[in-house]
């Protein structure tokens, strides 16, 4: 299961390799999980039901491509999507969890920054507030780009 949750998992907005915890992590957040190669970071909550994943991705040649690929997973039911011209957000049910994906274009649009959280359906109330921090704080990381 970890491997599934964790391949269905998106995004980063800082280094892998860094040492610094990015200011959208909610605090009390560990980190469990860090490749420099993919890019990719996962943190869990502190009583281990919650978990933020962070990747970047290159962007490909089409924008409503690269975000079907992220809307649409297998297994998922989608109750909440909304997209602008450098962004989309989308939310639902994944078995007894929720989920929450937000991607937003940076780099002068050359890169996805990626970010999902997963948490159980009971804590809806509880996560909501995290939830916006972290939509929202995504927007700091526009000009943190790969280094080519």
């Amino acid at each position: 299961m970890w491997r599934s949750i964790l391949i269905l998992c998106f995004l980063l907005t800082a280094p892998a390799h860094a040492v610094q915890r990015p200011a959208l992590v909610p605090g009390g957040w560990t980190q469990e999980f860090a490749d420099q190669a993919t890019k990719t970071r996962r943190f869990v909550s502190p009583d281990g039901t919650s978990f933020l994943a962070t990747r970047q991705a290159v962007s490909r040649s089409s924008l409503n491509r690269d975000m079907d690929g992220i809307a649409f997973q297998t297994g998922e039911q989608i109750t909440y999507q909304r997209r602008g011209s450098s962004w989309i957000a989308v939310s639902g049910y994944r078995g007894d969890q929720i989920f929450y994906r937000k991607s937003n274009l940076a780099c002068g649009g050359r890169h996805w920054h990626h970010v999902e959280l997963l948490y159980p359906r009971a804590q809806k109330r509880q996560m909501d507030q995290t939830v916006n921090h972290i939509a929202r704080g995504m927007t700091k990381y526009a000009d943190d780009c790969p280094k080519s």
